[in-house]
This record gives C-alpha cells, structure tokens and sequence, in this order.
C-alpha cells in the first residue's frame, strides 16, 4: 500500500493535468479538431496539408493555425509511442521484455527526479534483476550508474563500492560485445551489397564467424551469440550449403532446450524460417510439408510470421510441381481475415503467387475478383525493395506471351532486359541474368523450336548446374526456372506444330 500511496502522490503533484494523448475510444469526427486531422489523414481523405488545410478550417492556405494543430498532433502521436503494445505476436518476444526494463529505467528516474528516493531506488532494482535476465548489458550499466548515484548521495559506502564494481565488470563486457557487434554489423551490410561481392570471397566472412565465436565462448553473451549465430546460417547459404544450415540450427536447439541459451532472447523465428527455407532449397519436399504445415497450425493466423510460413509451403509446393495443393494453401491465405490487412509489399508477393498458379493450372478461382490481365501487362516501376518481385513478374508476363504477338513478346524480352541492366546488374545471382539470356532465344530466332534447342544449349547446361541462391539473394524465384524453360520448350514446340 505504501507503494501506491508514494505513486498516487507523484502522480497528483507533477504529472500533467491535460494528458498529452488522442483518446482512441471515440474515433469519430467531433469537435476536436486534433482528432478530426488524425481521421482524415487515417482515411485517406487529406493528402497534402491544403487539403487538410481545406477540410478541418475551410481554406486552402496552409498558415500558422494550421501548422501548430499539426504539430500538436504529432505531439501527441508520439507520446501514444510511450504505450507500444510488444506482447503482440508479430513481435519477437524478446522486444516486450527489453521495453519493460526500459519502463522500470525510466519510472525510477522519474521517481528519483521528485526526490522519491526509496521508491525509485525499489524500482531501479526491478529494472537491474530484468536487464540482468534478459542480458541487455547498456540498461544494466545505466541503471547501476543512477543506483551509484544515489548511494553517494545518501552515503552508503559498502553498497556503493559493490555498485561500482558491477559497472566496472559490465562495461568490460560491453566493450566485448561492442566490438563483436561491430563485427557483425559490417558484414551485415556486406550481405546487403552485389550478389559479386557476396559471392568473390568468403574468407574474411569465415574469419569474422571465427572471431565472433571465439568472443561469444569467452563471455558466454547472448549478445554476441546473436550475431555469431545469424552470421553462421547466412554464411551456409551464401555457399549453398543448406545441410549445414539444418545441423548448425539443430545442434542451437538443443543447446536451448537444455538451458545453455537465454530462453527470454533466443529468436525462433529467424531459426524457423531459416530451416524452411532449406527445405526448400534443398527441394526436401517430404520433411518440409510436414515442417511448414506444423508451423501453419502453431503459430497465430494474424501474425506476419503466419503468411511468412504460408509462402515458404506455397514455394515448396510449387517446386514439387504440386500446383493443386500450392493453390489450395494461397486459398486458405487469401481466407485469411487478416490478408487485407498486409501491407502493399507483402499483396504484391501474395498477387504473384497467385498469377503464377493460375498460369500453372488455368483455375479461374485463384483470379477471382482480381484483374490478371492488367497485372501481367503492366511493366512495374522500379523500386530497390520490390526489385525481386519485379524481375519475377516481368518474367512471368514474357511467359505468358510465349505463344502470342512475337511483338510483343520482343517488347516485354526488351523490358526485362532494360530493367536488369538498368538497375540490377550486380543485385541478382547468375541464374536469373541465365534465364533472362535464355527467354531471349525466342525472340532471337522467331519461336523456331528446333534452333531455339540447338542455339541455347550452353545457357541451359548452365542453368541447370546452378544452385538455387539462398534467402541473403535478392531473387524471387516463385517457380524454379529448370521447369519454366522446359515449359516454354513445350509452348514453342505445340505452337510450331499448331501453326
């Protein structure tokens, strides 16, 4: 009771009598103006600050007035980022428990702001045991600094010389973990440039993996086990080796299962994922059904981790050529109450798929109430973020006019050919530019089967010695394009004998 009686006390003296907030309850258009420019930007109804200008004060020009209403609102918008919902669950569940030591930090310095020096001190030590569990080292060492403070203000010599002892281990492990993250970060961002830089050299990348475990073993920081273990799975499937990707993630398992590893930090997801994605790209149809089905049953149908599953079994599917079963998963994704939900990116993956299981199967389903034929026509603009999705529908749309206007066909060959060159010389891995080389004899030698077959056997022998490139690739291979090209074989040979 005492603790409440400290808080309602604060509470009354120095908090804010008008609280900072939109009140969410009562989304409707009323008399506060605030609230009447968070709807109409919220539905769309202003664009631009005229029109917003227009529609809350009834004139165009964008004055002081209107300036101040905006910035109040985003005032307040920001406060509402003091009460983020974490426990969701398309959050990992590491991020809830990193927000609450942050609360417990920022309630006791509050609290010990206003003199309240018993309290904010109970709360520091909260904040500490947390941190300490989920081994977030900066918090730790923040809040142990606000208790070394108050301990020299109220004079505890034994507990401020034990305080600061604990800093100075902490930041010890701080300059490790530092560095190990410095480690990490650089080659994140080397994963994130050309496929050609990627692929020259994995020695330094093999060197850093080292470093990054010789650190971890040293600290035992989940910190630095973190990086060292996504660095480890990136660095299997920039090589291909996806064996190797199922055994190190199965030997981390069971590392966590006994205890080994911070339960509170450990992402399941990335692990998931990744071992998905090696089903696939080891083509373990078998093993992965079953994988990815279980997956689809356990997790929450809201979350985005949900439909990330759902493509993976959709790709798996496809690459069995199980196109009836692949349709049937897009249809219980589609059924899905929160696919509208999606944002614009993740539509247009899901508009892919589906456009190439309706190419594949002819199932008028699949396009119901949604215009395929404007969807394949189109040639998309160019966007960094949607580049894989891109080159995969401009590939779709020559495959869809294989057997149409030769015209045409060179136009949209042309397209894709621009766009690579264009834009995505050095993103996009060696059997992508191969198949777009290889969609060119069509053109090239006007649908002539047998010269098609003659003049595009080296780039074929090619494409079908290359691995499928890992999920660190840009590519977005929806069908591998072994059965694509085999498929235009086919169009090119029936529309020769048809004609």
């Amino acid at each position: 009771m005492d603790e409440i009686k400290g808080l309602i006390k604060v509470v009354s003296e120095y908090t804010k009598r008008n609280i900072p907030l939109l009140d969410f309850k009562n989304q409707h258009q009323n008399g506060n103006k605030e609230m009447n420019l968070f709807l109409g930007i919220k539905n769309g109804e202003f664009n631009d600050d005229a029109e917003a200008s227009n529609g809350i004060y009834g004139s165009e020009e964008v004055d002081f007035k209107f300036r101040m209403l905006k910035s109040r609102l985003n005032r307040k918008l920001l406060n509402h980022l003091f009460f983020m919902d974490f426990e969701s669950k398309n959050f990992a569940k590491s991020a809830n428990c990193y927000q609450e030591a942050l609360d417990y930090l920022h309630f006791s310095r509050m609290l010990l702001n206003v003199e309240q020096t018993s309290l904010g001190t109970k709360i520091l030590y909260k904040a500490i045991d947390l941190a300490k569990e989920c081994e977030y080292t900066a918090i730790v060492i923040d809040c142990l600094k606000a208790l070394r403070e108050v301990y020299a203000k109220t004079y505890r010599p034994k507990l401020f010389q034990n305080i600061k002892r604990q800093i100075e281990e902490y930041e010890v492990l701080e300059r490790i973990e530092e560095k190990a993250d410095a480690i990490f970060q650089e080659y994140h961002l080397y994963l994130n440039s050309s496929v050609n830089n990627r692929k020259k050299n994995l020695k330094p990348f093999e060197k850093a993996i080292k470093e990054l475990e010789i650190l971890y073993k040293s600290t035992n920081s989940y910190n630095i086990f973190e990086g060292y273990f996504k660095m480890k799975v990136w660095y299997h499937e920039l090589k291909g080796d996806f064996e190797n990707v199922l055994k190190f993630i199965g030997e981390v398992e069971k590392k966590y299962n006994e205890g080994n590893i911070n339960r509170k930090r450990f992402d399941t997801l990335f692990a998931q994922f990744a071992k998905g994605n090696a089903f696939i790209k080891m083509r373990n149809f078998k093993y992965g059904s079953i994988f990815l089905e279980q997956m689809l049953n356990e997790i929450d149908h809201t979350s985005k981790a949900w439909f990330t599953f759902a493509e993976k079994y959709v790709i798996l599917n496809i690459q069995n050529k199980r196109f009836d079963f692949a349709s049937d998963i897009f249809f219980r994704v589609a059924s899905n109450k929160s696919f509208n939900e999606l944002d614009e990116n993740e539509l247009l993956k899901w508009n892919i798929f589906r456009s190439y299981l309706f190419f594949l199967t002819g199932n008028r389903k699949i396009i119901r109430k949604f215009n395929y034929d404007k969807f394949v026509n189109k040639t998309p603009k160019f966007s960094k973020e949607n580049a894989g999705y891109h080159v995969a529908l401009i590939i779709l749309q020559i495959m869809s006019k294989s057997n149409g206007d030769l015209s045409l066909l060179h136009d949209k060959l042309n397209a894709v050919n621009d766009y690579v060159n264009r834009y995505l010389n050095n993103s996009f891995s060696k059997r992508t530019k191969t198949f777009c080389k290889l969609l060119h004899k069509i053109a090239i030698h006007n649908r002539n089967y047998d010269t098609i077959v003659q003049k595009s056997k080296y780039l074929q022998d090619k494409l079908f010695g290359s691995e499928m490139a890992g999920e660190t690739f840009v590519d977005f291979e929806v069908v591998p394009y072994e059965f694509l090209w085999e498929k235009v074989l086919a169009d090119v040979k029936n529309f020769k004998e048809s004609a």
